[in-house]
């Protein structure tokens, strides 16, 4: 019997009706004495256009004896008979279901990654974790949801280090961050120049304090005729997110992304460092 948690959002409609609905479609799918869920909660949207209205967010921990992949199929179908229809990353939707992690499992593909690499940096991911999964270990990092929760607690007052593969990238993503105004309290950011999988553990010097998160950047030469997880697949390996052992071992929440779009990798470490500090409150309303 495997062990999983599953989060919930939504922010189009009435989201409260979609959540529900969401809840009644999993305990139909897994059975009701095997679904807990969390509260629900509501935070503010992180990354997307700006005028969205708030999410509503909620986790579920679930036992089953369907495989990651069976378990990805009724997260897909939920969505899509919910209405889901999502044209750009981070716009408001109807409803998003994720794995979050299922076990152990540790699953690289371009379609599915397990444990979902951006949950271990969610204020809105980890906080409804609590209720539910406080104990279950993120494979990756080796830490509870409770230390991965215990770990924003103090983002703030921390670092976000960001590692590029060429110099360039780590000179011009250093310019763009630099040249953005932060009126919100955000982590500070700290950018590395990391050429290969293989000079990680020389790359590895914290700045004093706290280090909340590591985001290593990869350009792909060619992206064009290049599959970037392809490409990628040598970090994959060194910093242990599929199956496996890591090259390197080191603590704490990591974070791999392309950085074939200077802007577009901006963003995303902006959206990292705002859902790391966003806030998150409990409503009355439960499932």
């Amino acid at each position: 019997m495997a062990r999983l948690l599953i989060s919930l959002g939504a922010n189009l409609g009435n989201s409260y009706e979609t959540m529900t609905m969401a809840a009644v479609m999993l305990r139909d799918a897994f059975g009701s004495q095997r679904v807990q869920l969390s509260r629900l909660f509501v935070t503010p949207p992180i990354g997307g256009p700006e005028g969205q209205s708030d999410f509503l967010n909620a986790v579920a921990c679930i036992q089953t004896e369907l495989d990651c992949w069976e378990v990805w199929d009724i997260v897909k179908r939920i969505e899509k008979d919910l209405g889901r229809q999502r044209q750009h990353r981070w716009e408001a939707r109807r409803l998003d279901v994720d794995i979050l992690l299922f076990d152990g499992a540790r699953i690289w593909t371009p379609h599915l990654k397990v444990p979902h690499p951006r949950m271990c940096m969610r204020s809105f991911v980890l906080v409804p974790a609590m209720d539910v999964a406080a104990d279950m270990v993120e494979p990756v990092t080796g830490w509870t949801i409770e230390k991965l929760h215990q770990n924003l607690q103090q983002a703030e007052r921390s670092t976000i280090l960001i590692y590029s593969n060429t110099e360039d990238s780590s000179r011009e993503l250093s310019e763009s961050m630099a040249s953005r105004s932060h009126p919100l309290r955000l982590p500070s950011v700290r950018f590395v120049t990391c050429k290969s999988p293989e000079q990680i553990g020389s790359c590895i010097s914290d700045p004093p304090g706290k280090v909340s998160l590591r985001i290593f950047c990869v350009r792909t030469p060619e992206p064009e005729t290049i599959q970037w997880e392809d490409y990628a697949r040598p970090w994959v390996d060194a910093l242990g997110l599929a199956q496996g052992h890591a090259n390197w071992d080191f603590e704490g929440p990591r974070y791999l992304m392309p950085d074939n779009d200077p802007s577009w990798t901006v963003h995303e470490i902006e959206a990292s460092r705002r859902a790391l500090t966003c806030p998150i409150h409990p409503i009355e309303r439960r499932f």
